[in-house]
């Protein structure tokens, strides 16, 4: 009732800031990879306006963008929007950008293409936001894009990684530091790192039917890709699989993997159908020596922690940056840490340090440009670099930055980042090695 009222507050600030009687608070309601739910209201839209204690003063620098945060990708969505709202909160309260409060925009795409463009649409041409942000997953950006394209707007992308459409719109710029054909990378980095008396021999690889997964699996015009990486290693694709998304029934996929006794297993897969084959290759009795959720980085999410200790135990999955990483390093870092920390949740998911990382990119840039007109944010964003909570950001011609990455792996009940060496926390553990 607190948050409530406190929220209803900030509402009539912006009404009387703006005239603008329709913003309203909505709903930010969570799937089962969520720990946290917000008070629902019929708006469609979460809008999170300056702080009590903003000393900003004149019209706000709205920032817009959805998320599904009902529907499939809720869980997920809800890291997302939690991020964005403590940045944009944490901007407020030290005067807002360019002496001007900023107001949040986020609305619940409900998982799906079409309301998504829908609501893109009106960010655009109703709300006429300043800045965008992009939605959560490749399958919802991939709609998205085609919408926004013809305004020639900016889209600061924290949402999912998506290198062809980076090379189709030059006015999306993606603060992921690996995109699809890398995503697999740091795992199959950190196998060739191993002694030759552990390396493994053979791979079984399941991936969804979706175009996120396809292309870590596939690459890029010839460049990266599991099968890619896993054949410079020298290792046998046993079994090479795909399942729809929306799977309920993995056993016959998972036993195809325990029968050819494949040393290691790499799942494409989102949160969900993660969780599933996870708990799938517990029930089969299949143990590889190497278990990687490749896919979604599903293995930080408050789901992972739900699942039996043998269905989560030493499985691997990438991130950005990791809560042992220097804050120095990756400046902002602790403080998505505490956010997520002082929300219930045990430890950080992977999405956290990205979607913190989109706003610390839109707030410098905003700054130095001393406005929010798209193409000088745009050429500001070519040429400079930025200092993030996923590390520097130095992006290339087609909006992507350079690579770097890391490896978790889920050990009694806990990431640990095993990889890359020089930032590790903990050496790899190899069942019966």
């Amino acid at each position: 009732m607190r948050r409530l009222i406190a929220l209803m507050a900030i509402l009539a600030m912006l009404v009387a800031a703006c005239g603008d009687g329709d913003s309203t608070e909505t709903t930010a309601a969570s799937g089962d990879t969520s720990a946290e739910t917000t008070p629902e209201t019929t708006s469609g839209t979460e809008t999170t306006g300056s702080s009590d204690d903003s000393t900003a003063q004149g019209d706000p620098i709205r920032i817009g963008g959805s998320l599904g945060l009902t529907g499939t990708y809720a869980g997920p969505s809800e890291h997302y929007r939690i991020l964005y709202e403590a940045a944009v909160e944490e901007i407020n309260d030290n005067g807002g950008l360019l002496g001007r409060p900023v107001e949040l925009l986020l609305y619940d795409d409900e998982s799906t293409q079409e309301t998504a463009q829908s609501l893109y649409q009106r960010l655009i041409n109703e709300d006429q936001v300043d800045l965008l942000l992009a939605p959560y997953t490749t399958f919802i950006g991939g709609a998205v894009v085609p919408v926004v394209r013809p305004t020639g707007k900016l889209i600061v992308n924290a949402g999912f990684v998506g290198t062809e459409l980076a090379h189709q719109y030059e006015g999306m710029f993606s603060v992921w530091t690996f995109q699809e054909p890398d995503w697999p990378r740091p795992f199959f980095e950190m196998l060739g790192e191993l002694p030759d008396d552990q390396k493994p021999e053979t791979m079984a690889l399941l991936t969804a039917q979706n175009p996120f997964t396809i292309m870590e699996r596939d690459g890029y015009e010839g460049e990266g890709g599991a099968l890619r990486y896993a054949e410079e290693l020298g290792l046998e694709i046993v079994v090479n699989e795909e399942y729809p998304t929306d799977a309920t029934d993995v056993t016959g996929l998972v036993q195809r993997a325990a029968d050819a006794d494949a040393d290691v297993l790499v799942v494409l897969a989102l949160p969900n159908d993660a969780a599933l084959i996870a708990r799938t290759v517990a029930e089969v009795g299949y143990e590889p020596d190497f278990y990687c959720a490749c896919g979604s980085s599903v293995t930080t999410f408050p789901l992972w922690h739900e699942l039996s200790p043998e269905a989560a135990e030493n499985v691997y999955s990438v991130v950005t940056t990791w809560e042992s990483d220097d804050p120095a390093q990756f400046p902002g870092l602790d403080r998505v840490v505490e956010i997520f920390q002082d929300q219930g949740f045990q430890e950080m998911p992977a999405y956290g340090p990205v979607a913190y990382a989109a706003i610390q990119v839109l707030a410098q840039a905003v700054e130095a440009t001393g406005g929010t007109d798209d193409a000088a944010l745009a050429e500001y964003l070519l040429a400079n670099e930025f200092d993030t909570a996923t590390g520097v950001l130095r992006f290339d011609e087609f909006g992507l930055p350079e690579f770097s990455g890391g490896l978790v792996q889920f050990v009694e009940d806990d990431n640990r980042l095993v990889w890359p060496s020089d930032r590790a926390e903990a050496e790899p553990v190899i069942p019966g090695q």
